[in-house]
């Protein structure tokens, strides 16, 4: 029995974004022109830019942020000087 080598095709698959405005249910695309003339679409909606972060919790979560790196440093510091401190108590310089 011979075992030919098997090549499998797919159709090439394209993605295409565009932007778009919903009024009211209705979707109106920024360039029509570059839609195809049938298809099938999904649709991610965008968080409205009339919602405002809170800047607290922004400002906390990189307050967070920043005392981990601190954190880190800190213990990158205390493992160079011990390192240190072990290479001199075996001579090695």
């Amino acid at each position: 029995m011979s075992l030919a080598p098997c090549v499998v095709g797919f159709p090439r698959m394209a993605y295409l974004t565009l932007a778009a405005e919903i009024d009211h249910g209705r979707i109106t695309v920024a360039e029509p022109d570059k839609l195809p003339a049938t298809g099938k679409a999904l649709l991610t909606v965008l968080d409205s830019t009339e919602r405002k972060p809170d800047w607290d919790k922004v400002m906390s979560l990189l307050g967070t942020m920043q005392a981990k790196a601190d954190g880190l440093t800190v213990e990158r510091e205390a493992r160079a000087e011990w390192d240190e401190r072990e290479r001199r108590e075996r001579g090695d310089h």
